[in-house]
């Protein structure tokens, strides 16, 4: 029974590394810039700005927003703006060194990017939400459905 132990920990680090390459080959956040694969997934860092704008005006008009409520997507967009600024900055970075080769590294960046996505949401959760408050119930129906999508992706900040 002694093997039983070794055994049990061969396959933990096994499954470990496996689940590891899975994620690395599967998280979009791996592919262009940082992970040197496919530049599918370095949307993240391109045209931030440009998406955001984009986003932003479709939502506008989609929503139908009264003045007030104009005003008020104003104000969100500047602090969405705001809170993309450490993206960018780490996208730069990335950008400016090779393209990570192992695991390990690739991994490190790709817990760089999501620390950064972290601190990003921690701003606009809030200034999202004062938003959302002045919505008429239709217009949350709307929104809502703006922010749906496959894993989210299709909302006003990415």
């Amino acid at each position: 029974m002694k093997s039983f132990p070794r055994y049990t920990a061969a396959v933990a680090i096994v499954l470990a590394v496996a689940g590891g390459v899975g994620i690395a080959r599967a998280n979009p956040m791996m592919a262009g810039p940082m992970g040197g694969g496919s530049p599918m997934g370095h949307h993240m860092c391109t045209d931030m700005d440009a998406r955001m704008a984009a986003k932003a005006a479709y939502a506008e008009v989609r929503l139908g927003l009264g003045e007030a409520q104009k005003e008020a997507l104003a104000k969100l967009k500047e602090t969405m703006k705001a809170a993309h600024e450490p993206m960018k900055k780490v996208c730069a970075e990335l950008a400016a060194q090779p393209p990570a080769t192992t695991m390990p590294a690739r991994m490190a960046q790709m817990q760089k990017m999501m620390e950064v996505r972290v601190e990003t949401m921690r701003t606009v959760i809030p200034a999202m939400t004062g938003f959302y408050d002045i919505l008429t119930p239709e217009q949350r129906k709307i929104a809502d459905s703006l922010m749906g999508g496959r894993h989210g992706r299709h909302h006003m900040g990415h």
